[in-house]
């Protein structure tokens, strides 16, 4: 081989490794871009499993403290019933007493408010007896 044609397959294949260096460097970008869009998945996906480990958290703290608010609602609740029925058997001695005392005076021959008084609580009485 000459010198000419061994110069020429020296340049030929300089310019092939070129071209497969070219070719290298454009797969070695690809993979590239590839590993960073597989990286921003991956911090996307953490992100979104820390996101939803921090709602649960959220989601059973409040949970706890709905369940105490319910649990305490319920217990005012039966309260309030059982606090409701002594103010009414407290209402109904009073009232008795009132009446009671208005009858007494109006027999001492007390008039006026004493029988007005009287009349309007016996009214009231009988209004809320036919409420009921």
């Amino acid at each position: 081989m000459e010198a000419t044609e061994l110069l020429h397959e020296i340049e030929h294949i300089g310019v092939m490794l070129m071209a497969l260096w070219g070719f290298i460097k454009l797969v070695k970008e690809a993979v590239d871009s590839i590993n960073r869009r597989h990286d921003r998945e991956q911090k996307w996906d953490k992100y979104e499993r820390n996101l939803q480990e921090e709602r649960d958290k959220i989601y059973i703290k409040y949970d706890a403290e709905l369940s105490d608010m319910k649990s305490l609602i319920d217990a005012n609740h039966a309260d309030t019933g059982a606090r409701l029925q002594e103010l009414a058997a407290m209402i109904t001695v009073l009232t008795r007493g009132q009446l009671a005392a208005l009858e007494g005076l109006k027999q001492q021959g007390c008039n006026g408010a004493v029988t007005q008084a009287k009349k309007e609580l016996d009214d009231f009485l009988m209004q809320r007896a036919v409420d009921i």
